[in-house]
This record gives C-alpha cells, sequence and structure tokens, in this order.
C-alpha cells in the first residue's frame, strides 16, 4: 500500500452485496436496410452508457474508514493528518484511493456490465435485446435500492429493468474485538512478521456469507501475498500465484489450526 514500508493483511469483517440486473428493450424488428430511428440495441446501449457515466457515490463509511483508522499510527505524518481528518479530506482521501480499480472498488457500489445480448445475423435488425449488469453493494446500500437508483439514472420508460436472481445484501460487519480475530491476527503476525493486519470489507462475494446464522463473526482471509498487478489478474489473463507464496498458504492454515487448539 502506497506509503506504507511493510505489507498490510487486510481481514476481511464484512463483503459487499451482489445482485445482477437485466436492462432490456423491445424494438422494430426487419431489415437492416430500413433501420427505426431507435433500435432495440441502442436504447439498452445508452441506458448501459447511463449506468457507466453516473457511477455510485463514493463513500468512506461502508468499510474504508476502519481501514484508515487501522493504518494512520503508521503512515507518514502527511497522510496521518489526512487519514485521522476524514472530515476535512474526505474529498482527497477519495480521489486518492479511486486512483486505482480496487480503492475504486472499496468505496462505491460498483457497475460492471458483464453479458449483452441481441441480434445474430448483421442484416436483420433484432425485436429485443438485453444487457446485464452486475453490482457489487457497498454496507449502507441495498439490493432494493440498487434498483431505485439504477432506474432513477436510465430514466427511459422505453427500458425495462427486472432483478435476476433475488440478490445478496451486504453481510454484517464482524468484531475486531473477538478471540476469534485475535486469534487470527496473531497467526498472521507469526506466518508474516512486519505485516500490519488491519480490517476491510471485501469486495468480491465468498461462501461466508452463509456462516452468518451460524456465528457472530465471521472472518474473510487469504494468505497470499498480492501486489495491485496480481489483483488485476484475477479472473484474467495469466492469473497465477508463486510456488513460495503457496508454501506459505500451507504454513498459514497450520499455525491457524494450532492457534485455535485449546
Amino acid at each position: 500500500m502506497a506509503g506504507l514500508a511493510q505489507p498490510v493483511a487486510l481481514v476481511g469483517i464484512s463483503e459487499k452485496g451482489y445482485v445482477s440486473l437485466e436492462i432490456s428493450a423491445m424494438g422494430v424488428g426487419g431489415h437492416s436496410s430500413m433501420p427505426p430511428a431507435h433500435t432495440s440495441i441502442g436504447l439498452v446501449a445508452t441506458a448501459v452508457a447511463k449506468l457507466e457515466a453516473h457511477p455510485f457515490p463514493m463513500r468512506l463509511d461502508g468499510g474504508v474508514g476502519a481501514l484508515l483508522d487501522y493504518l494512520a499510527s503508521e503512515v507518514p505524518f502527511g497522510k496521518r493528518l489526512v487519514f485521522t481528518n476524514r472530515w476535512l479530506f474526505g474529498p482527497l482521501i477519495k480521489r486518492m484511493l479511486a486512483a486505482t480499480a480496487s480503492g475504486n472498488a472499496a468505496l462505491r457500489t460498483t457497475t460492471a456490465p458483464t453479458i449483452f445480448r441481441a441480434g445474430t445475423k448483421d442484416n436483420v435488425l433484432p425485436i429485443g435485446a438485453a444487457a446485464t449488469v452486475n453490482f457489487r453493494i457497498l454496507p449502507g446500500d441495498s439490493v432494493a435500492g440498487v434498483v431505485r437508483e439504477v432506474r432513477r439514472i436510465i430514466d427511459d420508460e422505453r427500458v425495462q429493468v427486472r432483478l435476476l436472481k433475488k440478490g445478496n445484501e451486504p453481510a454484517p460487519v464482524s468484531s475486531t474485538a473477538s478471540a476469534a480475530f485475535g486469534a487470527l491476527h496473531r497467526t498472521i503476525g507469526s506466518v508474516f512478521p512486519g505485516a500490519l493486519v488491519a480490517p476491510y470489507v471485501l469486495v468480491g462475494s465468498t461462501d461466508a456469507r452463509s456462516y452468518a446464522g451460524l456465528s457472530p463473526n465471521t472472518y474473510r482471509f487469504s494468505p497470499l501475498p498480492m501486489a495491485e498487478a496480481d489483483i488485476q489478474r484475477l479472473h484474467g489473463t495469466n492469473e497465477r500465484i508463486r510456488v513460495a507464496d503457496y508454501e506459505r498458504v500451507i504454513q498459514f492454515y497450520v499455525a491457524l489450526i494450532k492457534n485455535f487448539q485449546p
């Protein structure tokens, strides 16, 4: 992390919610030599472009604030002053974090068009078109709130917005004062000496949300050292981990099990 000499071990005390919406429109089919003024593809493309042009607002209260509180004592004085006075420097912090994809995702409910379905022939106008847009919901926002905001942004009665499945709300926030968090903290310190341990909200989805009803606290941690370039490769080209890091993963889980033994 910029401004820190040592690595930061981020422990997920919550995770963002998840919902996918279908954005669709019907138009006039027929031969492409006589197109209408607005095709179904054009209507959906315009709606998706509106969503990308109007992202959800950035917020520091969705998990970033707790992270900054933990790191403030370790950063140089200038950044410490900024981190501990968010009431004044909030816009600057947001601008700094939003410079990377991972930082931007930590600050807001994200909007990601992932699928587009329309015609199958280059000389035929499709009657209908649809796009799937995936949203990762920051704590404090909700599935219903995302649907309302999407409809407000698109603001076109010719375009339909439909919920795909029910989605998942953001997970409950787990305590950093529990014995379990303490054991996890000690384990990280023994396997990754010098690393700073700090809580954050996971931007992806995990199976941990399924345990929320079984345990008062649920934590998410991957014992893999990752630089920004490694993060960008997740689910993408050349995704990989180093052999030495895989060995460290094994060491971590052995130590974690021992630390939880009575």
